[in-house]
This record gives structure tokens, C-alpha cells and sequence, in this order.
């Protein structure tokens, strides 16, 4: 440790030191070329800096010291009990001379790489590069352990990585801290503030409550908006993916676009889920899309959303994602005995039942047969069938998602980006790095359908023609289609009228 006495009765102040050996390969790849002399009784320096500077960094016999400053009375050295020391005093002339010195550690043995533990010198190996990386990445939505291993690949390993996870962890929470000075709702809002000044078409609308606390906030980006006009003739929305930490659902838009990825039209931070909320919600989102009403519009079994659609897109076809519908199987289900076998029966007769009287049969067959007495949910779901069973949704178009429910992939679309620790100020960024990553992937199919044209699977006239209009990801469905016409055989065909005709097939 390093001792320094004023001559104004000041206070005392240790600096405890770690002393490292150079090993002999260091010796010959030339660690050092300056041979700093031990510290001696007498020994004058003109400033703090000056003892500080010598200290940290003297050689002596192959020997290197590190020194950190620690607080006022702190004396860690005491652990291993190290007597090793530079006890100085100030003079009145401002100089300081060293009063005693003790050069020799016991106790322990420190070596160059410990070095990389005393956090004085792990903040140095923190430069401004390190920095702009770490938060690059971490905007980009990497987290703090996945860019510390980046960071220690490109110095080949963690041992020559002289900073720790925590350190890089202390840097963001303190980036954190600096937005946060005037509360997070305001960071969220500066933020929305300057997206709206850098593009017009960025929107966003907030509600606060009776203590002029934040209670509701929704936003569309330009991107969303511009992919709505393309893509918005069907809409999922979710609200069931997470809610972070003031309690607040984060809810979403979603939609699919040409090669079937799922695209982002909008989100929100939502206080409560009642039908005022949400009716507030599709409100503000549908005047966002200069009051274009898609043509379908899928939620969960929510009965305040179904409300809430009621009154602001009476016309619209609503209906509820049978994917969030299946998900419910097992914890309403599994008490019976043969759930397994029950569960299989009624997802046959739910993908399999061509018509509406069909389905109908056929469901009450496998209910006749399992009886699930006193099911309320089950009769629940018979009674708002024409809410979700394919069946009743012939003669609509659902962009593939009236079965296979984009709400699926929201989990990946999200996933990297917000988690339940995600600040209020961080959704919105974070919402538009996940909308460029998927816009990335767009450009990246679009690329890939201008260089390629995927060959003919059959000689259906068809098929040639949905080639030259989709792209290679719907293409590849009509494709599959058009295989298995090849293994049909007609059986018989009835005129049901001059229009229409029933064909009996055998596959």
C-alpha cells in the first residue's frame, strides 16, 4: 500500500497495491525496456500524480507494481496481510517524500495476469472503441455476455481480456441512469420527439392517468406504415407476448408479407385490457393507417377486444387465432383419461371437416364419445365456432394465417430485442431494430427471387403461370399442391349446378 501523511494533519490515505512477476518468456518478448528503481526513503516527487504514476507502474528485479486508489481508511491489503508499502509525507513546499518503504510481498503470490482483477485497471483496457462497440451491439439487441465472448474471441480468449462481464454491465446501466435523469417515461418521450422530427410518418400517442402518470402509449414507424399499405388485408393482434416491469402488456400488430414473413405494423404499452383501452387503441392505430380497415382482423379469445372491434370496425371480419385456441388443449384438457387420444380426434375434426355441417357432425361425435361432462370451456368453444374452425372461414382471404397464426412467431420476431427488464425509453428503439432486422430479411428474398428462377415441378399450365407472378416462398406452396394432384385419381363427378360441381377423389 501507498501512504500518504500531510504535514496539516490530513488525513491518511492508502492505496493498496498489487505487486505481479514478470515471467521470463515476458523478460525476452520485452515487456518493458524502462527499469524503474525501488522506491527509497528520501525519495522526492513533485505532485500525487507523479507518486501515483511512479508506483503503478515501477520495475524492479524483474518485478512490476500495480497500485489502485481506494477510499479514505480502506485497507484491503490486510486480507493476506502483505506488508508491502510507500509511506509518504507532504512537505510544506507541496513536494512528497518517502518516509518508508517496504518492498517485499509475503503472503501471496501475484502474478501479471491478476492484474486484470483491480478494477483501476480494468476501466483503462475500457477504450472508446470497446465502448462503441459494446454499445452497438447491445442496441442491436445482443446482450452483455454474448458481446463480452465477442469481445474476448478478437483478443483470443478471455484470459487477455483485462475487463469483466460486470464492468461492461456497470457501463450500460450507467448510460442507463444518464437518460433516466428525468424519469423514463420523459427518455421515451424525447425519443418519440426526435424520430418524429427526423421522419413525419413516425406516430405515436399517449395517455396519461389523473396523476399525470403514463397509462397508455402506441407507436407505428414509417416502415410499418408503408408495409400496412401493401400487406394490411389481414391483422393479427397480440397481447399475451410479455409484460415488463411497470405491469404494462406490450401488445402488437402483426402481418405477413409476399414470402410469408411476419411484418410489424404497430405496438403498444397498455395499462389495462379492458374494452375502453382497447377501444382507445385501434382507435389511434387505425387513424395511424389513414383509416384503412384491413379485411381481417385476429386476437385471442378476449371478450374486452371483441367489444372494442365492435365499436371501431363493425365491418371488419373479425376472428379469434386458432393457434392461441390449440395452446389451451392441455391445461383444459389433460385431466381425462385419454387426453391424448381426444386431443388427436378433435384436431382432425377441426383441420380436416371441409364444411361447416361437417364439422358440426363430426364434433359432436368425438364429444359423444369422450364425454367431457360438465366441459364448459369445450361447449364454449362449439358455441363460437364460427369464431375460429376453418370451416367457417371459406371464402376469405387470411394471407395463410387463419390457421398457421403469425402470433407464433412473435416469440422470434422478438426475441433479442425486449424482454420483461426493458426500460420504457428501450421499446422503442429496440421495436425499430427488430423492424430493420425484418426488413433486412425481406430484401434479402427479394435479392434472392431476382437472381433465380426455381424450375417446374410439373407440366400444369398452372404452375407456369404462378411462377411468373409469386415469389419463390409462395411459389413453392402451389408447387406442393400441384405434386400432390399428381397422385389423385377421379373417382366420380357430380353437377351440382351449371356452376358447380362435387369430384370424388382417391388420393
Amino acid at each position: 500500500m501507498v501512504e500518504f501523511v500531510g504535514n496539516d494533519n490530513e488525513d491518511v490515505i492508502e492505496d493498496v497495491i498489487e505487486e505481479v512477476n514478470i515471467t521470463d518468456d515476458e523478460e525476452e518478448n520485452g515487456a518493458d525496456d524502462d527499469v524503474v528503481s525501488p522506491p527509497f526513503v528520501g525519495m522526492v516527487f513533485q505532485s500525487w500524480e507523479e507518486v501515483d504514476t511512479y508506483y503503478k507502474r515501477r520495475r524492479v528485479e524483474g518485478k512490476r507494481v500495480y497500485s489502485t486508489r481506494d477510499e479514505l481508511g480502506t485497507k484491503r491489503s490486510k486480507k493476506c496481510d502483505c506488508p508491502v508499502l510507500m509511506y509518504c509525507n507532504r512537505t510544506k513546499d507541496g513536494e512528497w517524500v518517502v518516509k518508508r518503504a517496504v518492498n517485499e510481498h509475503k503472503n501471496h503470490f501475484p502474478t501479471p495476469r491478476k492484474s486484470r482483477y483491480v478494477p483501476r485497471y480494468r476501466q483503462e483496457d475500457i477504450t472508446s472503441l470497446v465502448k462503441m462497440k459494446l454499445f452497438n451491439d447491445y442496441n442491436s439487441g445482443a446482450n452483455v455476455p454474448q458481446i463480452f465472448n465477442c469481445l474476448a474471441s478478437e483478443r483470443n480468449g478471455v484470459e487477455n481480456v483485462t475487463f469483466t462481464k460486470k464492468d461492461l454491465q456497470n457501463i450500460i446501466a450507467r448510460d442507463k441512469a444518464e437518460k433516466m435523469k428525468e424519469g423514463d417515461w420523459n427518455a421515451m418521450w424525447k425519443y418519440f420527439k426526435a424520430m418524429s422530427t427526423d421522419n413525419e410518418n413516425f406516430f405515436h400517442k399517449h395517455r396519461v392517468g389523473e396523476d399525470n402518470r403514463l397509462k397508455d402509449v402506441m407507436w407505428v414507424d414509417a416502415r410499418s406504415r408503408a408495409a400496412y399499405e401493401e400487406f394490411g388485408d389481414v391483422v393479427v393482434f397480440d397481447s399475451t407476448y410479455l409484460t415488463n416491469e411497470y405491469d404494462l402488456p406490450f401488445s402488437n400488430f402483426v402481418g405477413v408479407n409476399h414470402h410469408g414473413q411476419t411484418i410489424l405494423l404497430g405496438c403498444a404499452l397498455l395499462s389495462h385490457e379492458d374494452s375502453e383501452t382497447f377501444e382507445w387503441l385501434f382507435t389511434e392505430w387505425l387513424s395511424c393507417m389513414s383509416n384503412k380497415k384491413p379485411i381481417g382482423f385476429l386476437t385471442d379469445q378476449d371478450a374486452a377486444m371483441r367489444k372494442a372491434l365492435r365499436e371501431v370496425m363493425p365491418d371488419v371480419r373479425h376472428r379469434w387465432c386458432l393457434w392461441h385456441i390449440l395452446t389451451k388443449f392441455s391445461h383444459k384438457l389433460e385431466k381425462y383419461n385419454d387426453y391424448e387420444l381426444f386431443k388427436v380426434e378433435l384436431h382432425n375434426v377441426i383441420y380436416n371437416s371441409l364444411t361447416q355441417n361437417e364439422f358440426e357432425v363430426q364434433w359432436t361425435d368425438v364429444i359423444k364419445k369422450y364425454k367431457p361432462e360438465g366441459e364448459i370451456w369445450l361447449a364454449g368453444l362449439y358455441h363460437g365456432r364460427k369464431m375460429w374452425v376453418p370451416a367457417f372461414m371459406n371464402g376469405m382471404f387470411w394471407a395463410g394465417m387463419k390457421s398457421t397464426q403469425r402470433s407464433e412467431s412473435i416469440n422470434r420476431f422478438f426475441d433479442g430485442f425486449v424482454d420483461k427488464h426493458t426500460r420504457l425509453f428501450e421499446f422503442a428503439p429496440f421495436y425499430i431494430k427488430a423492424v430493420e432486422s425484418r426488413a433486412n430479411d425481406e430484401q434479402q428474398a427479394d435479392a434472392a427471387d431476382q437472381r433465380a428462377v426455381r424450375p417446374l415441378a410439373t407440366q400444369f399450365m398452372v404452375e407456369r403461370a404462378f411462377r411468373k407472378v409469386y415469389t419463390d416462398a409462395k411459389f413453392l406452396e402451389v408447387q406442393e399442391q400441384c405434386n400432390r394432384v399428381l397422385y389423385l385419381t377421379s373417382l366420380e363427378t357430380i353437377m351440382v349446378s351449371a356452376e358447380v360441381a362435387h369430384h370424388k377423389l382417391e388420393d
